[in-house]
Formats: C-alpha cells, sequence, structure tokens
C-alpha cells in the first residue's frame, strides 16, 4: 500500500481516525490530570553480635544473619506474595503499587533462580501523602525489630543479631514520571492503531469484493441458459430434435396405413 492509497483508506474509512482522535483526547486528559504518588525506601541490615574477633559487624556476611532476615520477612507477609523481578533494585512505583508497602529478601537470582547473597530487608513504601508514607515505613520498621526480637527471646543480649536503617532518615520522594512521554507514546499508539484497523477494513472489503465477482461469474452462464430455456422450451432438447413438416406428414401416412382393416387388402 502506497502513501496515496494508504491516504485514499483513512478518507474512506473517516470514521476510524475520528474515534482514534476521541480516545487519543480522553487518554491524554488522563496523563495529564493524574495525581502523584510518594515513595520511599529503606534498607534493614542484620548485623551480627560484635565481639573482640569480629568488631566490625557490617563486613560480617553469614547465610545464618540471611535466613534470620528472610524468617523476619516472612513473618511481616504471611501469605502475601510478591513478582519476582529480574532487578532487585525494581520499586513497587514500577511494579504498580501506588498505595501499599512491600518487605522482601533482596533476590539476586533473575527470573528464572533464586540467590540471596545479602543479610538485608527492602522496605518501600507508596501512598498519596509523604506523611502517610513516613508513618508507614516507621511503623514497618518498629515492626521487623519487634519479629527479630520474638525469634530471639532467650538469647543474650550480648549474642543477639540486631538491626541498622540504611540511611538513618530515609528520604520520601515525590514521583509523577514524565508527561512528555505519556503524551507522546499515546499518540503514537493512536496512529499506529488507526493503520491497523483501515487496513484491515480494507483487505476484509477487498476480499468481499473478489467473492462477490467470482460468485457473479459462476451465475452467469446458468442465468442466460434459463432465459433461452424460457423464450424456446425446446432449446434445451437437443437429444430429441423436433420433427419437421414433411416428417410429420409421413407419419401421419404410415399411420393410415397401419390402421387399414385386413379384409380390405386386395387377395389375388
Amino acid at each position: 500500500m502506497t502513501i496515496w492509497d494508504a491516504m485514499q483508506a483513512l478518507w474512506r474509512r473517516w470514521y476510524v481516525p475520528v474515534c482514534a482522535v476521541l480516545i487519543g483526547l480522553v487518554a491524554s486528559h488522563v496523563a495529564i490530570t493524574a495525581p502523584g504518588v510518594y515513595w520511599s525506601r529503606a534498607e534493614v541490615t542484620f548485623l551480627a553480635p560484635t565481639s573482640a574477633v569480629n568488631p566490625n559487624a557490617l563486613r560480617t556476611t553469614s547465610s545464618d544473619l540471611i535466613i534470620a532476615a528472610g524468617v523476619v520477612a516472612k513473618r511481616i507477609n504471611g501469605n502475601l506474595v510478591w513478582n519476582q523481578m529480574a532487578d532487585p533494585a525494581t520499586t513497587i512505583v514500577g511494579e504498580g503499587v501506588l498505595d501499599g508497602w512491600s518487605v522482601h529478601l533482596p533476590d539476586y537470582g533473575g527470573q528464572w533462580s533464586r540467590v540471596y547473597s545479602r543479610q538485608v530487608l527492602d522496605v518501600q513504601v507508596s501512598g498519596p501523602t509523604a506523611d502517610l508514607v513516613r508513618s508507614r515505613q516507621g511503623a514497618l520498621i518498629a515492626r521487623i525489630d519487634a519479629e527479630l526480637a520474638g525469634l530471639q527471646a532467650g538469647v543474650a543480649a550480648s549474642d543477639r543479631i540486631t538491626t541498622t536503617v540504611i540511611p538513618a532518615v530515609p528520604s520520601v520522594y515525590f514521583l509523577h514520571g514524565s508527561r512528555t512521554r505519556a503524551l507522546a507514546m499515546i499518540w503514537v499508539l493512536c496512529g499506529a492503531g488507526v493503520l491497523a484497523a483501515v487496513q484491515i477494513l480494507e483487505q476484509r472489503a477487498s476480499a468481499a469484493r473478489s467473492t462477490s465477482r467470482s460468485s457473479r461469474r459462476a451465475r452467469g452462464p446458468a442465468s442466460r441458459m434459463r432465459l433461452s430455456r424460457h423464450d424456446n422450451p425446446h432449446a434445451g432438447d437437443s437429444e430429441i430434435p423436433s420433427p419437421t413438416d414433411s416428417e410429420r406428414r409421413l407419419g401421419r401416412r404410415d399411420a393410415r396405413t397401419m390402421d387399414v382393416p385386413s379384409d380390405s387388402i386386395a387377395r389375388p
């Protein structure tokens, strides 16, 4: 299809671009007036007990600490299941959670495997206001400490796992996306949808015209034959030709000869 053919098809199917423009205007209005969302993220790091041999708890990485972090996350989430992402840095806002929270152990194995290499809980919160986000985040961090304390009940204070929050005072960010990119994508999709819809409609119309022409060609000879038989009823009896006048006279003469009685024939 050339550009001229496309322009003609758009002119014939004018209602398709009109509908696309209306849809694009509505989507653009929604994109422009959509409210933003507040989001914050913090990492709760699990620290091993310090000692003379291990004075720096931040440098200690142990599978026991990772297991403890996973157990705490499980007790907080309960039966909640989070989507497996290829990048552990994915935000809950990017996943579409605009008003909620997430506490999980970062998985560095991608989509097809599970690798937990850090004793850290990723705490993310989103909401319509900054104050709500801060209050939710504080409540989640406090619950992490409470669940960890419950797991270590009866353990000496010097042997307990502790936690630290990074950063100490998490920042709250306002996210609203890019309106320019949103509008550009909306109208690109509308244009592509118009061209695809017009192409499909033109192909269906062309197929229907081809089928109609084929049907008319198939019905043409049969219609002419029916018309000729209507004008001459004996036109179709090609195997039994109509007798001529002489054949009719000969036929009557033979019939008279055959009807003569036998006693009227002269005998020698």
